[in-house]
């Protein structure tokens, strides 16, 4: 309809902007040459380019999986990704993303499976081969107006709403996120979301979640002090769990946890530290260990650790802490920890 009116009525002649003169048939292949000097200015816009349209992908790829109930394998998505780019180099072609566009109105017009894709594909040939002065009279504003439709598509109000009432920190970032595109364009604003969203996981991960845990009747394993009635514990025994992995940037703050723990008890006789959370430990974390053991035991308070992976374990033999610990103070499980410390309490009373 917009093609008819702008070609009857010849309105591209009194000011209304159009696509115009578009190149006729497909591409032809060809080996891309550029200056090695621009090799590096090249490569800073490629990575550039390649983080926006995975960005955008999997954003949309990710939406409209939601909506539908299905799942997205994210490195199948990468590989075709880069196959398409690399296709997009050889033909000389823009970028290739996940056309957030597009994949709404393929949605909103009832697509379901990959055919829409391949028809659309064959629809896109048939114009660039036989129809491309036709398109040359599509006015921009249609073409506008039909993003602002795909855009209207892909806002999900209620989600918003949602994440809202369960996370405000994730609802922050998004709101953040879409500002900053709007301010300061689409790869400024993906970095700055980025760097938010590590930032929240370096704090989130450096100041856990930890607990002091003893048993309860009538229930299985070792539950938190703090957040169970009913929990008890052996005097003289602390078993305790820090919910993260043990890495040089949370390390001081599991030690002055420890402590503080330490310091709050005169009784303390084994401090038995619960290894199943603990899925990564490095150099610094092990180093850690091995200082609070020492200074544990100059309090006359022994060091124990249960329950820890094997992965964990060898960094710890790597860096000689296990030795400092002593083998005896090694234990598979929490249960067996506890239940040597129950053996051994007569002696400490006597």
């Amino acid at each position: 309809m917009a093609v008819a009116l702008v070609k009857g009525l010849r309105l591209d002649s009194h000011g209304v902007a159009v696509v115009g003169e578009l190149a006729e048939g497909l591409p032809r292949l060809r080996f891309p040459h550029f200056p090695l000097g621009d090799l590096d200015e090249l490569s800073i816009g490629a990575i550039s380019l390649a983080l926006v349209s995975f960005s955008s992908m999997m954003i949309t790829a990710r939406s409209f999986a939601a909506r539908h109930r299905y799942d997205v394998d994210v490195d199948r998505e990468f590989r075709a990704l880069g196959a398409c780019n690399i296709a997009a180099g050889f033909s000389q072609g823009f970028a290739v993303s996940g056309a957030d566009s597009r994949t709404a109105m393929g949605d909103l017009m009832g697509g379901k499976s990959q055919v829409t894709g391949l028809v659309a594909a064959a629809v896109m040939v048939l114009v660039l081969l036989h129809f491309t002065e036709p398109l040359s009279f599509v006015p921009t504003c249609a073409l506008g107006a039909v993003l602002i439709g795909a855009a209207l598509g892909l806002f999900d109000l209620a989600a918003l709403g949602r994440l809202l009432r369960v996370s405000r920190s994730e609802f922050a970032v998004a709101v953040i996120t879409m500002l900053g595109v709007i301010a300061v364009g689409v790869l400024k604003g993906i970095l700055i979301a980025v760097g938010i969203a590590l930032l929240l996981l370096l704090i989130r991960a450096s100041r856990p979640p930890d607990a002091v845990l003893g048993r309860m009747q009538g229930l299985k394993g070792f539950h938190s002090v703090a957040t169970n009635h009913g929990v008890e514990t052996l005097p003289g025994l602390v078993l305790y769990r820090f919910g993260a992995a043990l890495l040089f940037f949370n390390a001081p703050y599991f030690k002055k946890r420890a402590l503080e723990i330490v310091n709050s008890r005169s009784d303390i006789k084994w401090f038995i530290v619960d290894g199943s959370p603990v899925n990564a430990l490095d150099s610094t974390g092990a180093e850690v260990l091995g200082t609070l053991a020492g200074e544990l035991a100059a309090r006359g308070v022994r060091l124990g650790i249960a329950n820890f992976r094997s992965e964990t374990r060898a960094m710890l033999e790597r860096t000689g802490v296990l030795a400092l610990i002593g083998a005896d103070f090694i234990f598979p499980t929490l249960k067996s920890a506890f239940k040597a410390f129950d053996a051994t309490r007569a002696g400490f009373t006597r």
